[in-house]
């Protein structure tokens, strides 16, 4: 059957299908005496405010909504249309009073009597002085690893008093109550810049989990930073045409095998003390990096990863004086920790405990990931989880109780579910029950948590837990009604057997919201297939957050079938099925994706499967191509946006090929571009023109494809960068909707 006509209008789909289900997350704000927990639901214009008693889960409404609209239109304030309450968010000010932002202005409630006040706006004054809101953190560019600087809130001390940020490639503080800041080094340069550890929006934005907070020591006094040297390394250049005059931005990047950055670890003492340099003797192929702080501040632990992955040093740091002691090496056969643990600042793999003077250490030593206490002499005192599952996310420490999310249940591998178990030692708690995903919320308290979980087929439901998991209350679930009125088909998992002919692997598929199971659709797959991220979801999402999900939602709406794959190679399962990659990248990429869209098609006879394409971006551009010039027999056409096709140019794949110098055939077998004149579908490729190296490498391969005598479609999207911004994402689905439309319709 041919594909909808109307494509170009359904851009935008994703965020209107968003906007028709209600409460798929709700906040919670932990009352200042952790006793209770209150929350807003339901729809705009009839929201509701609630608070739920922690003790015996009794459920009362927050505030008289009517009173609350009535008091703040008296106020000067402006309420939307509606009978709801009037604003999206708020937060405790003290036990019976709340703020809330509304119309640009802030207000504050007191429950108990419905009164509302407006907090005073500054004045010209001190609009003109630069005084206002001195408290609140301000944007400042900070220098990123592949990239150009991002813009970055300032960070807040422990304490409340400073805010951290960079200037002109110097350390900076600022007092919460000033407008100047204090300059803590003097010395930066572009070539050689002080930096430090800082939540990435990079790994924020694609659900790669938070970034380290390793930079203030707990008591506020002293800051972790690094100096880091790019002289010596390569540069990626991106082109920006908007002006008059094309500017050239340099970016460094660190090939594969050449030579890395050179980084120093110092700590600045923010009363004006003299830096202290970190006493490492580090070797010129090894990422030092910081790791966190002891609780009691008395020490700063730090990384030191050897290039090829396989050798991590975990030590500890005095920093009034910068003296090192070795706590202990753990060594592997393959990586230990991912490239994105190195690059992105996500420091996964110890904590310390309350104590400090103990720390729970992540490893896939047994073949699965689990968690280890050490004490801070470096001496193993037990393994704390063991068995054919893998810990997730360490949560945190809690009366003797490690609490972490884990992919608990064998028989459904993607299922993440919430368990603790005791530092001294005995057996794993799952404080979970439904399958699917659960994403907990603590109170500061460390009373209860908000379980939240919900199934890529089954909308969200969201719990209050006692820390021991026993239920309090349910407090909502999300409200599908609008959705299914306007049309909806649930996405559906499935499995399939990989190329060994045992592995199981898993997915999930989308189909038209007018589905017949009598007629016959063509199959696109949504492919990433790097390393370390799993991109099938199996919880119920948004386009914030699963782009790629809600990129494969919105196709099949435009009729097809969609798909999406976790394959051998992809991390969140055993050791053992993430190695699969380790020295011969994509060397079961294409065969177990190519043999799931077989399997499926043989499965359901609403599927064709001489009508498959397939399309991906970033990794997912490279394993679209590798699919289409490895398969042809599967693939029909192809989509590559913003791809890498070239392992030697970006550091990146050391982790998992090891060096070229070392494994020249696995960086020959994973190269490309010798693969062009194996292309017989149709192949389009997409990147933006300031997409530094990924425009290389997209130039690059049109080349070799041009000299193959493939013909190709190549879409450039201008002064765009590695994602696209609304405007031309639109643009490009449009033109990947008619080239899917050409080719497999």
């Amino acid at each position: 059957m041919p594909v909808n006509d109307d494509a170009a209008e359904l851009d935008g789909y994703s965020t209107f299908l968003d906007e028709l289900v209600t409460d798929v997350h709700i906040q919670p704000v932990w009352s200042p005496d952790g006793g209770s927990v209150a929350f807003l639901c339901g729809p705009a214009p009839q929201r509701e405010a609630w608070r739920v008693n922690l003790s015996d889960g009794a459920r009362t409404p927050l505030f008289d909504v009517e009173a609350v609209r009535k008091a703040i239109d008296e106020a000067g304030g402006a309420t939307p249309p509606g009978t709801g309450v009037p604003f999206e968010f708020f937060e405790f000010l003290g036990p019976d009073t709340i703020g809330f932002p509304l119309g640009g202005e802030g207000f504050v409630l007191e429950l108990s009597t419905s009164e509302v006040g407006r907090l005073p706006g500054p004045g010209l004054i001190d609009q003109l002085l630069e005084v206002a809101n001195l408290g609140e953190p301000r944007m400042y560019p900070r220098s990123a690893e592949m990239s150009e600087p991002i813009p970055t809130p300032e960070m807040l001390s422990p304490d409340g008093r400073f805010l951290l940020s960079t200037r002109d490639h110097d350390i900076a503080i600022r007092p919460v109550n000033h407008n100047r800041s204090i300059m803590l080094t003097h010395d930066g340069t572009p070539e050689h810049e002080w930096c430090f550890d800082q939540s990435d929006p990079r790994s924020e934005a694609t659900g790669l989990g938070g970034g380290s907070q390793a930079s203030w020591s707990p008591d506020g006094a002293r800051i972790a930073v690094r100096k880091v040297d790019h002289r010596g390394v390569p540069v990626d250049r991106q082109v920006w045409y908007r002006g008059r005059d094309v500017e050239v931005v340099e970016i460094p990047h660190s090939r594969a095998g050449g030579a890395l950055e050179r980084i120093t670890l110092h700590v600045l003492d923010v009363y004006g003390g003299a830096p202290v340099e970190i006493a490492l003797d580090t070797p010129a192929d090894t990422h030092p990096m910081f790791a966190g702080w002891l609780p009691d501040s008395s020490a700063v632990l730090i990384f030191q990863i050897h290039r090829d992955c396989r050798r991590i040093d975990l030590l500890a740091a005095d920093p009034a004086t910068g003296a090192v002691r070795p706590l202990f090496t753990e060594v592997g056969e393959t990586f230990l920790r991912m490239f994105h643990d190195v690059y992105f600042e996500r420091k996964l793999g110890v904590w310390p405990a309350p104590d400090s003077r103990h720390l729970v250490w992540a490893s896939e030593r047994s073949g699965w990931n689990h968690l280890y206490l050490y004490d801070l002499d470096g001496r193993l005192v037990r393994q704390l989880t063991d068995g054919a599952w893998r810990v997730d996310k360490f949560i945190r420490i809690h009366e003797d109780m490690a609490y972490f999310t884990a992919r608990h249940d064998p028989d459904r591998p993607y299922d993440v579910h919430v368990c603790r178990v005791p530092l001294e030692g005995g057996p794993v708690e799952r404080l979970t029950v439904a399958s699917g995903v659960h994403d907990a919320q603590f109170a500061p308290s460390n009373t209860a948590f908000l379980d939240s979980h919900s199934r890529v087929d089954r909308p969200p439901v969201h719990e209050l837990r006692r820390m021991d998991g026993s239920l309090i209350a349910e407090i909502g679930r999300a409200d599908i009604g609008r959705l299914e009125e306007f049309g909806h088909t649930p996405a559906e998992e499935f499995t399939v057997t990989a190329a060994d002919g045992v592995t199981q692997l898993w997915g999930v598929m989308f189909k038209p919201h007018d589905f017949d199971p009598d007629r016959s659709y063509p199959i696109v797959e949504h492919i990433y297939g790097g390393p370390q991220v799993n991109v099938a979801p199996h919880h119920w999402f948004t386009l914030m957050d699963d782009p790629l999900a809600a990129e494969a939602r919105q196709m099949a709406r435009k009729g097809y079938i969609t798909v999406i794959l976790d394959a051998r190679g992809t991390p969140g399962r055993s050791k053992a099925f993430h190695d699969e990659i380790y020295g011969r990248w994509a060397n079961c990429l294409a065969d177990d994706h190519a043999g799931a869209i077989k399997q499926l098609a043989e499965r359901h006879s609403f599927i064709d499967g001489d009508r498959a394409g397939i399309t991906g971006h970033s990794w997912g551009g490279y394993s679209a191509f590798r699919c289409l010039a490895d398969r042809p027999d599967v693939y029909r056409a192809a989509v590559s946006s913003a791809p890498g096709f070239d392992p030697y140019v970006c550091l990146l794949y050391e982790c998992y090929l090891g060096l070229p110098q070392q494994n020249p055939e696995g960086y020959a077998f994973a190269s490309t571009y010798p693969l062009a004149s194996a292309v017989e579908g149709a192949f389009m490729l997409a990147v933006g023109s300031a997409d530094a190296g990924c425009v290389t490498e997209a130039v690059r391969m049109s080349e070799a494809l041009i000299q193959a005598g493939k013909v190709h479609d190549f879409v450039i999207l201008p002064e765009q960068r590695h994602i696209f911004d609304s405007l031309h994402m639109a643009y490009f689905e449009r033109k990947m909707d008619t080239f899917f439309r050409t080719h497999l319709a």
